[in-house]
């Protein structure tokens, strides 16, 4: 069982729609997406479930559906090949993989790559870089990045705006399928070079 971070009311208070409704912004653009096959292929490719399954630096694990992309290129590679380049690489590191381009245009986003977004939450963005939440949530603890994306989850947001730990200067987009608003755009681009739909299970 995980214990939440002790500053997660905090942060679900300061991420109030009713009192701050200055934090949640909307934000557009194009972003590129690296996976296996199967969970790029059209049942499984914007669900969300491979974050909800693991965690990760931004979901809770077993709680929060979440879509991981980059806005270029280099801070995807730099991304996908942390854990290799930390941990040394495994067969795993191996598979088959595909990067895919999107068009997202998102409604209601929490930007914290800006300093006020920051101050009005009370953290460093230097804490949110450096957290080691694969230890923390190993541990039964709540990290400081899963803790904020939590507070913004619940408060309804459709994702964060976040600098990429991994590339210095790059910028990732976290986007909760679940909570997608009416006239938010989702497109992949070229989805006629995607592979066919894919079984959850092999045979």
């Amino acid at each position: 069982m995980t214990t939440a971070h002790k500053d997660f009311n905090k942060f679900f208070s300061v991420l109030d729609p009713n009192t701050n409704p200055g934090l949640f912004t909307p934000w557009k653009g194009l972003v590129v997406r690296q996976a296996s096959p199967r969970w790029l292929s059209r049942p499984y490719r914007f669900t969300g479930l491979g974050s909800a399954l693991a965690g990760a630096r931004w979901s809770v694990r077993k709680l929060m559906p979440t879509i991981y992309a980059s806005t270029d290129p280099a801070t995807l590679a730099a991304e996908m090949n942390y854990k290799g380049i930390k941990y040394g690489w495994t067969p795993a590191s191996f598979n088959p993989q595909l990067i895919i381009g999107m068009q997202w245009e998102i409604q209601k986003v929490v930007d914290l790559t800006l300093p006020a977004t920051l101050a009005a939450l009370k953290v460093k963005e230097a804490d949110l870089l450096v957290c080691d939440w694969d230890a923390e949530q190993n541990a039964g603890r709540e990290p400081v990045t899963q803790a904020v994306a939590r507070a913004a989850f619940e408060r309804l947001a459709e994702g964060l705006i976040v600098h990429s730990a991994r590339h210095t200067g790059g910028v990732n987009i976290v986007y909760f399928p679940s909570h997608r608003l009416d006239g938010t755009v989702i497109l992949t681009l070229n989805p006629a070079t995607l592979p066919p739909d894919m079984h959850g299970l092999d045979p």
